[in-house]
């Protein structure tokens, strides 16, 4: 196929993973850097990045840890800056930063919705502006959202309505910085065993037999299963996809 062959891989790439510590960012970032790229990390929690990143080096690759506060737009910008410091470019971002609360809609106090909106809208928002204002030669972001923002979601009503939030913003950012280029698409997973996921699910056999009869495939994610179309998203073999939010759900939302 010559020079029309697909590339799969991201050598020579920089990616920034926010929320990676752990779960399906951890996921993420790892198989970010299995696929060729250079890879900077950011949380809250020092000490799972820098786990991960002792991963990432003792298995050959290039990690740069740096704590980030996604709800603070000075964290933000001081992550983008020492990313770029430290790599010289920055080609890929993954917002898959979140936090989820179950809960009725009619006990949710302001605090926890502001935090909900916050943690999950407002900081991919303001990690892609940053993230875009340096990517000079074009790029491409993914959003972490959820299935939740693609259906109804009973007991995570922010929740649900900020992850709807991100799929719009997804195309919106989409049409605005295609001439840049930079792609901008999502990721909607489907439950996923990740230490939140389990978390909820402890000891909870009737919600653990609900969510797995309503995934058509009969189980929850493993988080590699959410990483891999992930990366695809990033790489020149979707360069023709943007505004597009897959959904990697085993079926949940289709019936």
């Amino acid at each position: 196929m010559g020079d029309n062959t697909p590339d799969f891989g991201l050598d020579g790439h920089v990616v920034a993973v926010t929320g990676a510590g752990r779960g399906i960012g951890r996921a993420i970032a790892f198989a970010a850097h299995a696929a060729g790229a250079s890879v900077a990390v950011g949380s809250r929690t020092l000490t799972e990045l820098e786990s991960l990143r002792d991963a990432i080096e003792a298995d050959g690759g290039c990690c740069f840890v740096h704590p980030l506060d996604v709800t603070d737009l000075a964290s933000i910008d001081s992550f983008v800056g020492a990313t770029v410091d430290h790599f010289g470019a920055l080609d890929g971002l993954v917002n898959n930063a979140g936090d989820n609360i179950g809960r009725a809609a009619l006990d949710f106090t302001e605090d926890e919705f502001d935090h909900l909106v916050d943690v999950n809208y407002k900081s991919v928002f303001f990690m892609s502006t940053a993230a875009a204002r340096v990517m000079s030669g074009g790029g491409a972001i993914v959003n972490i959202s959820s299935q939740a923002g693609c259906v109804g979601a009973p007991g995570r009503a922010p929740y649900s309505g900020a992850k709807a939030a991100v799929n719009n913003l997804t195309r919106t950012l989409a049409a605005e910085w295609a001439s840049m280029p930079i792609r901008v698409n999502a990721v909607a997973p489907t439950f996923t065993r990740t230490p939140l996921a389990e978390s909820v699910l402890a000891g909870n056999e009737d919600l653990r037999r609900s969510v797995e009869e309503k995934i058509l495939l009969g189980r929850a994610a493993e988080p590699e299963e959410i990483a891999y179309p992930t990366i695809f998203l990033l790489t020149s073999a979707a360069s023709m996809i943007t505004g597009h939010t897959l959904v990697v759900d085993g079926g949940w939302t289709i019936v």
